[in-house]
């Protein structure tokens, strides 16, 4: 029995000591690399030719001529924009109340549309699973995404018997918020102008609340567009050393498509490196991720992954599939090699019952890659790093971020990356984004990525180059 105790004492010592080492090399890793950061406001002087360009637009902003208007408008418009993070936790909350099964096992909504008639009126199906919701937050302890709902009604000074007329009254603007975003898409297919289209689907969301949901396979696109251009010898290898994610999000509930039988997580930042890995063009264990976000959650969780990895622990993420949404072979060919160079695979979660025919793969990531992300709380529309020089970006990825803004405020995100790339930078997005932007951004060409067998539904990314 002693032998037996001294062995394990030995094996948990070296377990610990192992740990210790792995943490001492990470943060000496990550402090060598990390360079002084500061972040203000952009400059007047730095949006002339954007202001130029889009002057007569008739764009909020877009009239501005001298600088202390300029200095002014930026900063009110950066309060506009922050102040609708409250409203995208409230859209995250409708999903959660449609689709989550961590806190009822009540059938999900099959869509949005399902979840009232025609006159507005919420089902009866949707009434009980706000019920649900309800009386799960007393007991939110062991459920985080029920403890953020729970934290942000208290934020919001919604009392306790106000809760569920709360989730009745914001779950119905949602609903009608959707129905909107169908008719203005449905009105531009009208119009038989495909610029109309574009114009429709790139600024759909430019008064919605900013969401914090996101998902696996915009990344797919991501890293397909990446290869293509590396086939075509337009990225060199070994090339790419410091990288950006703007907007990188939770994946808290994200519509249909999304779960909430697992822990919080972000998936971008390490699905970008490990794209960059894969293709060649930079070792993951050299190249830094920067995060700008405005979400506090997201920084919040960002902050803590990167601790976790200084402190020589690895980050576990879950990948759940539907095989009934039908995706095509390379996307479940992407879904199943996800995370084999940053990591290895772990034990999944169990997938709840009501979920029936989801599977799920889990991949913990080392240390060594969770550590060398770092966060920043920066409006890309306003707000820009003051990058010591040498340390700009060589690749710069917005899914499902700038789709929020309209089109001027678009070009600014657009001369915001331009002034933070270095020069033969890339920058990659998913919407189309507008044509009067800064000449130190070539645009090179946009390729579609399919997520299905029949092309229905995919993302186009389109692809800059700083000049």
């Amino acid at each position: 029995m002693r032998a037996t105790k001294g062995i394990l004492y030995r094996r948990l010592s070296y377990c610990a000591w192992h740990r210790a080492l792995i943490a001492a090399i990470v943060f000496l890793s990550v402090a060598v690399s990390v360079c002084q950061v500061t972040i203000r406001y952009l400059r007047f002087e730095e949006v002339q030719e954007t202001l130029r360009l889009n002057a007569g637009s008739g764009l909020p902003g877009s009239e501005i001529q001298e600088s202390a208007a300029w200095n002014d408008w930026i900063r009110a418009r950066d309060a506009e924009v922050r102040g609708r993070i409250d409203r995208g936790i409230e859209d995250s909350i409708s999903n959660l109340i449609l689709y989550g099964t961590s806190f009822t096992t009540l059938p999900r909504v099959d869509t949005v549309e399902h979840a009232a008639s025609e006159s507005g009126k919420l089902t009866s199906a949707t009434t009980a699973r706000i019920h649900a919701l309800a009386i799960a937050l007393p007991n939110a302890a062991r459920n985080e995404r029920v403890r953020f709902v729970r934290d942000f009604l208290a934020r919001k000074e919604i009392a306790k018997g106000s809760v569920e007329l709360f989730f009745t009254q914001n779950l119905r603007r949602f609903i009608a918020e959707q129905a909107d975003y169908q008719k203005k898409l449905k009105d531009a297919e009208k119009a038989a102008d495909p610029a109309e289209v574009y114009l429709a689907r790139g600024t759909l969301f430019e008064t919605r609340g900013l969401s914090v949901d996101t998902s696996l396979l915009p990344n797919f696109a991501i890293e397909e567009t990446l290869r293509a251009m590396v086939n075509k010898g337009a990225l060199a290898p070994g090339s790419m050393h410091r990288i950006a994610v703007i907007g990188p999000g939770l994946d808290f509930t994200d519509k249909r498509d999304g779960y909430d039988f697992y822990p919080l997580q972000t998936l971008q930042p390490f699905a970008v490196l490990e794209a960059v890995a894969r293709l060649g063009l930079g070792k993951a264990e050299d190249v830094q991720v920067i995060c700008l976000d405005l979400n506090s959650a997201v920084i919040t969780h960002v902050t803590k992954l990167a601790g976790l990895g200084r402190a020589g622990r690895p980050y576990t993420v879950q990948l759940p599939r539907d095989p009934q949404a039908e995706w095509s072979p390379p996307a479940i060919s992407y879904w199943k090699s996800f995370g084999e160079i940053l990591g290895s695979s772990a034990k999944p979660l169990p997938v709840p019952a009501t979920l029936g025919g989801v599977v799920a793969r889990a991949v913990a990531i080392r240390p060594q890659y969770t550590a060398h992300v770092q966060v920043y709380d920066a409006n890309i529309v306003a707000q820009t790093l003051n990058l010591p020089p040498g340390q700009g970006f060589d690749l710069v990825v917005a899914t499902n971020v700038l789709v929020y803004y309209d089109r001027f405020q678009q070009a600014l995100a657009m001369a915001n990356i331009a002034r933070m790339l270095n020069p033969g930078g890339i920058f990659l997005a998913n919407n189309v984004l507008p044509a009067r932007h800064t000449n130190d951004l070539e645009y090179i060409g946009r390729r579609t990525t399919a997520y299905t067998p029949s092309g229905a539904y995919g993302d186009d990314v389109v692809v800059y180059r700083r000049r």
